[in-house]
């Protein structure tokens, strides 16, 4: 039988587990709580998946072989897996105690009772959800481009990405925050161990003596200048500099607690415990998936292919399909799934939490309509299917001044929330207008010195922004006044838990039952 037609039907046989897997919950989502949150109670191992599979992505397996392959090394600054694992424990753990006192189950709903303005939280929501759907829609363009290339065009990229924006939107919208977070933990285990063996593999068909021939063949090509960046640090500048460095690490990794699809995640996780996991765990998953793929990049693709690989994209599926038996492929197109549907089914599901939840239901809700649970989970729903048709539009037409810009833009816009949660969470004077003022001017910042002005100092555009962010933020807070209520309700009171153990609102009612008794 041809290879190709086995690929396929691994192919559909893994289709059917995803379907399955989201089928089986459907009507056990009558509810918000479990349909965005799966009921506060995922354990250790299930938020370290979850989590992790979250931030790689299609992106990160073709394109961080493919970065390094073409800038060098010192692309991977991006890994700083390490910074985000311990804002984890502190940023993201004081996010859980108010998600569990209050209630929060996205960004926007916990900075707009943050700061009690409900202008602000609209305005996070829809910012939040305008640039999840070009993030997402790169990640179902490098599922498409990654089955084509490896099954030399058995599968075309429209039959690819149009599976595959169905089966995603079909096993999220079915699911839920329990069925990804689930499949997450699954794609977990298929994505490191189909990593490492398409590197056993592609090394040891092509290499006698294994990874060290490998990388003295990498090695003579660096040294005879035919592609000089392979094996040298320049970066993803194409000159190595520290600031440049900079950039990338906050950019690549510092800010994704503040992605949207991770930021829901500080309110999913079951005890404290949960949190000392993740210290520990992430930096060595997150280093190790990183180390792999720079060997690919730094090592197997310049031996193997040379130094004249125009399309660098097809770095990956074009080393497995090439220098590997052909059941390599399989396990690479796998990997690519597992990265890449792990980031967009959570962002489609918080895409519709913030589009159902933060606007049409809050907005209701302020007009004095009350929606019933189960209706906005269904209003949710409807919301995914709208990503879903969105999606398809915009990697059917690939549209070169959306899918660069968004994802330039992205990360950034992402990020802009950063101040406001940080300061939120720690200073009593972080105010609305502060949070307003230094979000806005940021924003203004990221898009000034993406599109018209060359950031100064070298600088890049993001970091820039928070900078002004920051400072304005914190001037126009120091100008204006915080409620009392609030300080107490989210700084004195989170504060107390962390110490105590107990809310000071729970020591404040039994000490009044005592003396009422």
């Amino acid at each position: 039988m041809n290879s190709n037609i086995l690929i396929v039907v691994g192919l559909v046989v893994y289709v059917v587990i995803l379907l399955w897997d989201g089928i089986r919950r459907l009507f056990k989502n009558n509810n918000a709580e479990t349909y965005y949150t799966a009921n506060r109670g995922i354990g250790n191992l299930a938020l370290l998946a979850t989590v992790a599979m979250s931030i790689f992505s299609g992106l990160s397996y073709y394109g961080y072989p493919s970065s390094i392959y073409k800038f060098g090394v010192g692309y991977l600054s991006g890994n700083g897996g390490y910074i985000t694992a311990l804002m984890f424990c502190t940023i993201g753990y004081r996010l859980w105690i108010q998600g569990k006192e209050y209630g929060f189950k996205s960004p926007a709903e916990y900075l707009r009772n943050r700061y009690y303005s409900e202008g602000y939280g609209f305005f996070v929501a829809a910012l939040l959800f305008v640039f999840i759907i070009p993030y997402i829609a790169t990640q179902v363009i490098s599922i498409g481009t990654g089955m084509e290339v490896s099954t030399a065009g058995m599968i075309s990229y429209g039959v690819a990405v149009g599976v595959a924006c169905v089966v995603i939107a079909a096993h999220t919208l079915c699911g839920g925050m329990s069925s990804v977070a689930w499949m997450d933990t699954f794609h977990f285990f298929l994505g490191y161990g189909a990593l490492a063996l398409v590197i056993f593999f592609v090394t040891t068909s092509n290499f006698e003596g294994g990874l060290i021939k490998g990388l003295q063949q990498a090695y003579e090509i660096t040294k005879s200048g035919a592609h000089s960046a392979v094996l040298s640090n320049p970066g993803p500048t194409g000159t190595y500099t520290v600031v440049g460095n900079i950039n990338n690490a906050l950019a690549g990794a510092i800010a994704n607690l503040f992605w949207p699809h991770i930021f829901v995640r500080c309110f999913m996780a079951k005890n404290k415990k949960n949190f000392q996991v993740m210290a520990c765990a992430l930096p060595i998953f997150y280093a190790l998936c990183f180390f792999m793929l720079a060997v690919v990049g730094a090592i197997l693709a310049p031996a193997l292919l040379g130094p004249d690989v125009v399309n660098t994209d097809t770095v990956m599926p074009l080393l497995s399909t090439q220098f590997a038996p052909k059941f390599v492929t399989f396990i690479s197109i796998l990997c690519l799934c597992a990265f890449a549907i792990s980031t967009t089914d959570s962002f489609l599901l918080i895409g519709g939490q913030l589009a159902a939840e933060d606007i049409f239901v809050h907005w209701k809700y302020l007009k004095g309509e009350k929606i019933e649970d189960k209706k906005s989970v269904r209003l949710g729903q409807v919301a995914i299917l709208f990503l879903m048709f969105a999606m398809l539009f915009i990697v059917f037409t690939r549209p070169a001044s959306i899918t660069d810009n968004a994802y330039k833009l992205s990360s950034p816009f992402f990020g802009m929330i950063m101040p406001a949660t940080i300061l939120g969470l720690y200073w009593p004077r972080a105010s609305k207008e502060g949070a307003w003022a230094g979000t806005v001017s940021g924003l203004l910042v990221v898009v000034v010195f993406t599109f018209f002005v060359k950031p100064p100092l070298g600088i890049s555009a993001f970091l820039w922004g928070l900078i002004v962010n920051f400072i304005v933020m914190i001037g126009v807070s120091l100008s204006t006044k915080v409620p009392e209520e609030i300080v107490e309700k989210y700084i004195s009171n989170v504060s107390n838990i962390i110490t105590t153990g107990n809310s000071c609102y729970d020591i404040v009612d039994s000490t009044v039952a005592k003396v009422i008794k």
